[in-house]
């Protein structure tokens, strides 16, 4: 559903009357707006790795630099996914992610060694404190792919044919938060709790589908 249908969707579960373009909305209409892009937020901030939210991407390392920003949608590293390729003629190597407490243990001395003699083909991947991207050893070229996943950030809503980041099948999750929200705005407790009751099985059945799943197509 568009960002006006999920809002219609909830004007007509409280017996109000639709909107026909984003800008028209009034009172109740207008609440409903802001419900559902709340909504949104509530649910993708109630899980750290929602797979709809993975993002794919890399970065061309500078020689003799060990740290790298990651994207500002990057809301979670998964550090496990990080490889690193030499050349377009070379195959990809996993990075082995160490902590940022063991890479000052047994690493860090090497790497800051100022003759540069160590600056090589990374072989560890770990996060600063700063939650940067460390890269150990230290790369000596400016010509090796590090690609990596993270989970993103979302946006608001604003136009009436956006598109919520959630799946289409669970959209219904998204109105039945925004019903509560709608419920608890008019004192009807009742029907809040009804709506609350809605919204958590939508939010469970997002979770067994989504990130309780098994995994069957394993390596024998």
């Amino acid at each position: 559903m568009t960002f006006l249908e999920l809002i219609n969707a909830v004007l007509r579960e409280v017996n109000e009357v639709e909107l026909t373009t984003i800008g028209s909305s009034r009172g109740i209409q207008t609440s409903v707006k802001d419900f559902i892009n709340k909504s949104q937020r509530d649910i993708i901030n109630s899980e750290v790795q929602w797979p709809f939210t993975i993002v794919s991407t890399s970065f061309t390392t500078t020689a003799s630099t060990a740290e790298y920003t990651p994207p500002a949608a990057a809301k979670t590293i998964d550090f496990d996914t990080f490889t690193v390729q030499e050349s377009a003629t070379t195959a990809e190597r996993t990075l082995k992610y160490v902590s940022f407490n063991e890479y000052i243990e047994s690493l860090n001395e090497t790497d800051t060694n100022p003759t540069g003699d160590s600056e090589g083909l990374p072989r560890f991947v770990y996060q600063t404190p700063d939650e940067k991207i460390g890269l150990s050893p230290v790369p000596d070229v400016a010509t090796y792919t590090v690609r990596y996943y993270y989970y993103a950030t979302h946006s608001d809503m604003v136009a009436a044919t956006d598109t919520p980041a959630i799946p289409e099948r669970f959209h219904d999750v998204i109105v039945n938060r925004a019903r509560y929200y709608t419920h608890m705005l008019r004192s009807d407790t009742q029907f809040s709790q009804l709506a609350l009751r809605d919204y958590e099985q939508g939010l469970n059945r997002m979770r067994v589908e989504l990130i309780n799943r098994k995994d069957y197509m394993r390596a024998v």
